[in-house]
């Protein structure tokens, strides 16, 4: 499954490589993959009334609404973007968030959420069209979709891109404080082995996510992270309950804030998350320089956040113009810069500031090399049984 996109990351990487060396800007992103159904939203033609800037779409004025609500994932867009979207199109940008795509499917399931668009991840992309949750995308209201890397598209979780574009990407490993390793991190025992965690007990969290936590355990036991044998589930979930006294808690919301403060050493976390405890965020809170990231000798996980159109959205026009607008490089550039998660969009990348390059090279961003030892989270029949491991965890 990995084949294609390690010969693109390859190339990638040698051009980002020979770039850095001359100053330049690298061209290219990697990328991930999952299936299509559900509720559709027939395609409409705008009446062209006013160009928009940046992009080949004309925009229709007249039929785009007042708000946009968009259901996102915590620190996930530059607020300056929104504003920016209200002062081009008049259209007011409402976000809520949510920590972990169960949450985000249990709301959106339940009927009348009053969003308009979501970023699922991969996995999630396949259960909304599935379930009918997410509408058809009308291609001719997404003219930026060109920006986006190829490799990127008609993933396995919607082949031919019917019902999502990609948002971000990303990989989970382990970010860490080098002033309190400074012989750094190489494996998942940092995080596991009682001997190693009892020295930082409190100062160090996992994600709070049913398939991201077991599955780091179940790399560290020499398992892929979808394994789902009783055996190997079993021993994944007895590691999780000894390490849980030693945690401060299941953190997927606030820990970029943590690692940068130095409440927390070290954290099971997300490349993105941890590229924000490293620069800071905005306004929001100041980075760490000391913070790093890596992911472990066993081996970690892939992943990728796309947009969609709630099947049940009373904007789909407004929401077509919008995921148009964060697909101009431009705005892709400025989006990736501030949250720190790497972007599908290619003419985005060359615009990146040589910083975020050399911290991509750093580590924040997967080699070729890396990138062997990553997997994407798969969904079938037999996945399930992660619901009931997290459920025991977390109720111990």
């Amino acid at each position: 499954m990995l084949k294609g996109r390690t010969r693109f990351i390859a190339l990638l990487l040698a051009a980002l490589l020979t770039l850095a060396a001359c100053g330049g800007q690298p061209t290219g992103s990697p990328g991930n993959e999952y299936g299509g159904g559900g509720a559709t939203t027939e395609p409409t033609t705008a009446s062209p009334t006013q160009p928009s800037t940046g992009d080949e779409l004309q925009v229709d004025r007249s039929r785009l609404s007042s708000e946009l609500r968009f259901f996102n994932w915590t620190d996930y867009v530059d607020p300056s973007i929104l504003e920016d979207f209200e002062k081009e199109y008049g259209v007011k940008v409402i976000v809520d968030l949510f920590d972990a795509n169960e949450d985000m499917l249990a709301k959106v399931r339940a009927g009348r959420s009053g969003y308009d668009i979501v970023t699922p991840s991969d996995y999630a992309v396949e259960i909304m069209w599935r379930d009918g949750l997410i509408a058809k995308l009308d291609k001719s209201l997404l003219p930026n979709l060109k920006n986006i890397d190829s490799d990127l598209l008609n993933k396995y979780f919607d082949p031919g891109n019917v019902y999502s574009v990609p948002y971000m990407y990303g990989i989970t490993g382990i970010a860490y404080n080098r002033q309190s390793f400074p012989n750094g991190v190489e494996s998942w025992a940092a995080l596991f082995d009682t001997a190693e965690i009892a020295r930082y007990r409190g100062q160090f969290s996992m994600l709070d996510d049913e398939r991201e936590t077991p599955g780091a355990a179940l790399k560290f036991l020499g398992y892929s992270l979808n394994e789902t044998s009783p055996e190997a589930l079993k021993k994944a979930q007895d590691l999780l309950i000894a390490q849980k006294p030693f945690l401060a808690g299941y953190n997927s919301s606030d820990v970029n804030r943590k690692l940068a403060s130095g409440e927390y050493v070290i954290a099971h976390a997300w490349s993105g998350s941890a590229l924000q405890a490293r620069n800071g965020l905005g306004d929001e809170f100041s980075g760490n320089p000391d913070i790093a990231f890596v992911i472990p000798k066993e081996g970690g996980m892939i992943w990728m956040d796309n947009m969609v159109i709630l099947a049940d959205s009373p904007n789909a026009y407004t929401a077509h113009v919008f995921m148009n607008f964060l697909m101009r490089p431009d705005i892709a550039a400025r989006n990736a810069e501030y949250i720190g998660y790497l972007s599908p969009n290619i003419e985005a990348i060359k615009l990146l500031p040589q910083e975020i390059i050399d911290l991509y090279n750093e580590g924040f961003a997967p080699n070729d090399e890396v990138l062997k030892r990553l997997e994407w989270a798969i969904r079938n029949d037999q996945t399930a049984a992660f619901t009931d491991v997290w459920t025991a965890v977390k109720g111990e």
